[in-house]
């Protein structure tokens, strides 16, 4: 049986693309209410409907659900709720009373309403945090209504190129009788993922914190399970300067399974848009070892205008700042932003492309040729190997029922 699957706050579709992969689950509808996201949704999942509504209002919800009920309901809720609230502080802002925080407990009213066979919600670790985390869990559990389950899953565990960790809650209706189990890939805790800055003979290094066999599985290109940024992306278009998108054919053969698998039997792809950069940050970049940041630039490249005391120094000194791909490690976290981390070999940013593949999107989900807008909904996205991952899991336990 194919479950048919209504993905909420969708965006650019992360999670049906790996919903969609599993060939057991079809998303059939999808909502959100940023409509440059949706443009990609619509590219590459077009035969699903695709609705454009703000579900923060009662209306809509009805409207939805009606809508979903009136073409034979559905087996699967998904989505994540934004998750600005949870993760920004804001000058003293108290985060609790953000309004986009409700946005789950609207999740749990539909799935409440819609009663599907099962649901899977996703959002930040910091989520379990938030006063509106024990009424969200609540309102999915009320009386007999579903079994459910959450944990926090790193989605470098499952083969993802840039870690990612997020908090999953999965539910399966009560009166199927199972409580849902969140798989954890090969568990590996979040933190031995990053590595070790280290200075010798004034030379600066970086060194893995993961332990053997771990560390040897990272480093091979024939292992799917463990993938780093040199393994995800080396054979991409080789840019240096600013260019504007177009179709571009491979630089290389595949130089790991992660690329034959991302290739999807393609001969070239689109998402190769490079954006200006400035010549004092080209300058800086070039300073800055493969995995390093701010920290390692020369005292004259921390001012303003390089070499000059005068003009006062960078603003710019947290953790993210120039920093580059370490090539043999996984991405730090993306984001939907052009500057959160440079190209290991060319000092540029990374190009839409490059960035869907740290993130676990296969080539054949078509970008266009835009820049800033498909950069921020891929930050936005639920990496589609995490999300098979979890889907797969559930499948399996729907079918010992």
């Amino acid at each position: 049986m194919v479950l048919k699957a209504l993905d909420l706050f969708c965006g650019m579709g992360g999670l049906s693309w790996g919903l969609k992969s599993t060939v057991d689950i079809k998303p059939i509808w999808a909502v959100d209410n940023h409509e440059p996201a949706l443009v990609l949704y619509k590219r590459n999942l077009p035969n699903t409907n695709i609705l454009n509504l703000d579900i923060s209002k009662p209306s809509n919800i009805r409207s939805l659900v009606e809508k979903v009920r009136f073409h034979g309901g559905v087996d699967l809720v998904v989505g994540g709720s934004p998750c600005r609230g949870f993760t920004q502080i804001r000058n003293g802002q108290d985060t609790d009373l953000d309004p986009h925080n409700d946005l789950a407990i609207k999740f749990a009213e539909i799935v409440r309403e819609l009663n599907p066979l099962a649901f899977i919600y996703e959002n930040v670790p910091q989520l379990e945090n938030f006063r509106v985390f024990k009424p969200f869990i609540g309102r999915l559990r009320g009386r007999n209504s579903y079994r459910v389950n959450y944990s926090v899953v790193e989605a470098a565990n499952f083969g993802n190129p840039s870690r990612r960790s997020r908090l999953f809650v999965v539910g399966i209706r009560w009166d199927v009788g199972r409580v849902p189990i969140i798989p954890k890939g090969l568990d590996i805790k979040s933190h031995n993922f990053w590595w070790q800055r280290n200075e010798r003979n004034g030379e600066v290094f970086y060194e893995p914190k993961l332990k053997e066999p771990w560390r040897a599985r990272l480093f091979d290109p024939n292992d799917l399970q463990l993938v780093n940024v040199e393994q995800s992306i080396s054979d991409l278009p080789i840019l240096e300067t600013k260019t504007h998108g177009s179709g571009r054919s491979y630089s290389t053969p595949p130089q790991s399974a992660y690329q034959k698998w991302a290739r999807q039997g393609l001969q070239k792809t689109d998402g190769h848009v490079v954006q200006r950069i400035r010549p004092e940050t080209r300058e800086r970049l070039k300073a800055v070892v493969k995995g390093g940041n701010w920290r390692d630039l020369p005292e004259p490249l921390t001012y303003k205008i390089p070499g000059d005391p005068t003009s006062g120094k960078l603003r710019r000194s947290h953790y993210s700042a120039y920093r580059r791909l370490l090539p043999k490690g996984q991405s730090p976290t993306v984001q939907g932003h052009a500057d959160f981390a440079y190209h290991y070999k060319y000092e540029r940013t990374l190009t839409p492309r490059e960035l869907a593949r740290l993130m676990g999107f296969t080539d054949d989900f078509r970008l266009g040729h835009e820049y800033h807008s498909v950069v921020q909904a891929i930050g936005n996205a639920v990496p589609p190997i995490l999300a098979k991952a979890i889907a797969e899991s559930l499948i399996r336990q729907l079918d010992h029922c």
